[in-house]
């Protein structure tokens, strides 16, 4: 109760589930209230996904989970950090976010691509192509886009423009405050389907492709949580590749 008083300010709740022995509770870290298909406020619950994937790992484990909103990946690892939040999902590996969190095996795949507006005519051959341009790029504070990204954010700080929710993203695009935005493939597939003025840059590579994990705060989880998520993530392969193949 403590902590819910402490975050109401973020906290627009969310869902709690598992075993009705329950041992231990995670509170775990959403980045966005609107990412669809992976995570959706409606009427003040956690739909989605990511949700269903919680679901799917922690059902009837001595684990109960509760979700809590936050406005970004950013914050939402920050409170990782300092031990107010348990457990962070769709967390791509990092060694520095190591030095914090323990990695649970890889639970779904992902895979980053450059998105625009139908109405813009460009050549570009990828990320780096489209921002020695002079082009300007939208992305999600606090994410990790792969090595390359990382390099170039620092060359073309003034390119790239950083926001919290997908939803602010995609509006930006739609009204073409900025050329082009990197998202997730199943997110681009959902807000494609809802607009008929965004498109995939399908000319280019893929700006990141790698293995998606949960993050377990070294604060208040131990290594022995780390062996029973994992072992809950093993024993849900084939559901959990079945729920993210596709929109």
């Amino acid at each position: 109760m403590h902590r819910l008083k402490k975050y109401g300010v973020y906290l627009l709740v969310a869902l709690s589930f598992g075993s009705t022995a329950c041992e231990k509770r995670f509170f775990v870290a959403s980045h966005d209230t609107y990412w669809p298909p992976y995570v959706v406020n409606v009427d003040g619950h956690a739909q989605g996904k990511e949700v269903t994937a919680l679901w799917l790992i922690f059902a009837g484990s001595p684990y109960c989970v509760q979700v809590e909103f936050l406005p970004n990946t950013e914050r939402a690892f920050v409170e990782q950090t300092k031990g107010r939040m348990d457990l962070g999902w769709a967390a791509s590996f990092t060694e520095k976010r190591a030095e914090h969190v323990y990695f649970s095996d890889s639970y779904r795949n992902e895979v980053m691509w450059l998105y625009q507006h139908k109405n813009k005519q460009y050549k570009v051959k990828n990320l780096q192509d489209a921002l020695e341009q002079g082009y300007t790029v939208a992305a999600h504070v606090g994410s990790y886009y792969g090595e390359q990204f990382e390099h170039l954010k620092n060359i073309y700080p003034k390119q790239i423009i950083f926001t919290g929710a997908a939803k602010t993203r995609f509006a930006l695009l739609a009204k073409q405050r900025v050329d082009f935005i990197i998202e997730d493939q199943l997110v681009g597939e959902y807000f494609i389907s809802q607009s008929n003025t965004i498109k995939r840059v399908n000319t280019t590579t893929y700006v990141n492709k790698g293995s998606i994990h949960l993050m377990l705060s070294k604060n208040t989880s131990t290594m022995q949580d780390v062996i029973e998520v994992n072992k809950l993530i093993q024993s849900r392969k084939a559901q959990l590749a079945e729920l993210f193949e596709k929109l």
